[in-house]
């Protein structure tokens, strides 16, 4: 299981447990998976903080607060502070880490809203988010934002004065009135062109939701609480990565996997696309029980079409607020002015751009809304396929083993003639194992001995043998060498694939040998006998290297680095300066110079196998 998934089904259980008020210990419940405890905590650190600021279980959550980082707030009730210049009347609101008053202004004679930063929030990184809201909404001089008009301090505590709007939220409003279809498209036609406006002043807003949405008497729309806001331009690391801000039935995917790197323009198109959708369909796209439920739901979920839920919704309309609400942003609209513009092709009566998904896309959505039931369909069709797969699969592994047999068959010819005929020969005076012509096939195969197994290299006498270096046998390395891995791999292969019949012997067409003769191998071959043998010969072998066994020094042992003599081993001993390290030993001289040369060059050439010696 990946750690994301064991993350999510950690969360489950305590969370269920927590609702039967039982005490969990975290410890024990990650007692399989250890190295998730500390990001188990901090899931569950950011779950509580969130539900206290959230107030969930008093609140409505199509109306939760912001989510923020941090301690939650104080309960206590706060007398109304001081404020020169302003008689604050009453809370309007109380949000995640500010109080909005109510207030007038002696000056101007007028009522003004005015935030200020609750006293449990005073820590530094939650000032400068609140004075980066400040300065984001005063950047924003638009008549569908609420204007900033002073910002200041008192006892401390940062605030700012901004423009009062009477009408309510547009929260408030769907609670009381409905709104129609080309209503709610007028609506968010007009977020969308005052959010592009701020997009192209380098501001994100990240929490958009009706509950900041303020309507003026006339109905006049006006974006609010810019807590959340992300100057594009800016990477103070006032939000860490992973840090998850914003609401959860109006986040963006990205945003509620608190992937910070990919929160831009697109994020807050997301955020009018459910806004349209509430507006449609009378509920946000995702609305958990609780909520880690909606995050997950976010990232999970397809959005149910508006049309189930309400089926006057017009199809077009349905198809603008659904592709705003896409998991990759790359498929949304690609600015908040691209979805005005959509939005009045639909309100003029002209085709908009986003359509209707068809079938494969409705089949792939409907795969990710419900993925338990399709596991279930697809672990049933495994169940059934496995059989004839794995049929089907073993009939052609085993045939193509079969071919490649069949194709290394005249290479195997010339492998074991050149390598093994002197012993295993009709007409030899020497006969190994009783085995009078290694080239018969059927003498080959014989049961009795198991000298070639069919399919089984490992059973096969003759790939033992060769392995343990008895084959062709030792005391006769001097001129016949050592079967190399390319020539051992071609035999298992053989074996493999079933040992197919050898082909006879063709001398208008020979086969080419395996291994072509190499005269920089040879001259390293005699070399390397002329020094270095005494002690590396075969029944000697110092150190555990016997010299002239090419397949030991390149795969075995790897003192030769085939292609690079700096870093083999054999080169470093014949040439280091440590005589107690040396090869050949004192009091025997070094290498001259040249020997020491072509010894380089066989190994920079690819270490070549030694040829044999007739």
């Amino acid at each position: 299981m990946l750690d994301n998934d064991q993350i999510e089904e950690l969360l489950h259980r305590w969370e269920t447990a927590r609702r039967q008020r039982i005490v969990v210990d975290l410890a024990e419940l990650c007692a399989d998976c250890p190295h998730l405890l500390d990001e188990l905590r901090a899931r569950i650190e950011s779950v509580t903080t969130m539900e206290h600021i959230l107030g969930v279980g008093d609140v409505d959550p199509s109306h939760a607060r912001t989510f923020v980082a941090g301690a939650p707030s104080s309960s206590e009730p706060e007398p109304l502070p001081k404020i020169d210049g302003y008689e604050l009347i009453r809370i309007i609101d109380r949000g995640g880490m500010g109080i909005v008053f109510e207030a007038v202004q002696f000056k101007l004679g007028r009522t003004v809203a005015i935030k200020m930063i609750t006293g449990d929030h005073l820590r530094p990184k939650l000032v400068a988010r609140f004075r980066a809201e400040a300065e984001a909404a005063a950047r924003l001089q638009h008549p569908n934002f609420v204007q900033i008009f002073e910002v200041g301090q008192v006892q401390d505590r940062p605030f700012f004065s901004m423009e009062y709007v009477a009408g309510g939220s547009l929260a408030e409003r769907l609670a009381n009135h409905p709104l129609g279809a080309r209503e709610a498209a007028q609506l968010v036609e007009t977020l969308a062109l005052a959010v592009h406006a701020a997009h192209e002043r380098g501001i994100v807003h990240r929490d958009l939701k009706p509950a900041n949405v303020m309507l003026t008497i006339d109905g006049t729309p006006k974006i609010a609480d810019f807590g959340l806001a992300k100057r594009l331009d800016d990477d103070s690391g006032h939000t860490n990565t992973g840090e998850i801000l914003g609401t959860p039935s109006y986040m963006a995917p990205e945003q509620a996997e608190g992937k910070k790197d990919q929160i831009g323009p697109h994020t807050d198109v997301y955020a009018l696309g459910a806004i349209l959708y509430e507006l449609l369909a009378g509920k946000p796209p995702f609305q958990g029980a609780s909520p880690i439920e909606s995050l997950r739901l976010v990232v999970t979920q397809e959005p149910i079409a508006p049309t189930r839920l309400a089926p006057a919704t017009p199809r077009d309309l349905e198809s603008i607020c659904l592709k705003c609400l896409e998991k990759t942003p790359a498929q949304r609209y690609a600015s908040a002015l691209a979805l005005a513009e959509d939005l009045r092709r639909f309100l003029s009566g002209h085709p908009v751009v986003a359509r209707h998904i068809g079938p494969p896309q409705r089949v792939w959505k409907w795969i990710r809304r419900h993925p338990q039931s399709v596991a279930l369909y697809g672990l049933l069709g495994v169940i059934v396929l496995i059989p004839v797969v794995v049929m089907l699969g073993n009939h052609r592994a085993n045939a193509q083993l079969r071919r490649t047999a069949e194709e290394q068959a005249p290479r195997v010819r010339e492998i074991l003639k050149r390598n093994c005929l002197v012993c295993h020969r009709p007409d030899s005076h020497i006969v190994q194992k009783n085995l009078k012509d290694i080239l018969n096939h059927q003498q080959l195969l014989d049961s009795t001995r198991r000298f070639v197994v069919p399919g089984a290299p490992d059973d096969s006498r003759l790939i033992q043998r060769i392995a343990d270096g008895s084959m062709p046998p030792e005391e006769d390395e001097e001129h016949l060498p050592r079967v190399t891995e390319i020539e051992l791999t071609i035999l298992r292969d053989w074996i493999l694939g079933g040992a197919p019949p050898l082909p006879p012997d063709d001398p208008d067409h020979p086969t080419p040998s395996v291994v072509p003769y190499s005269e920089v191998a040879a001259k390293a071959k005699k070399i390397l006998h002329q020094h270095c043998y005494e002690c590396h010969k075969y029944d000697v072998a110092k150190g555990g290297i016997k010299i002239l066994h090419h397949r030991l020094l390149v795969t075995v042992r790897k003192v030769v680095i085939p292609g690079d003599p700096e870093n083999s081993e054999l080169l470093h001993v014949l040439t280091t300066p440590d005589e107690e390290l040396r090869m050949p030993r004192p009091p025997a001289k070094r290498l001259p110079a040249e020997e020491i040369a072509v010894i380089r060059r066989w190994i920079a050439d690819g270490a070549p196998p030694f040829p044999k010696e007739d």
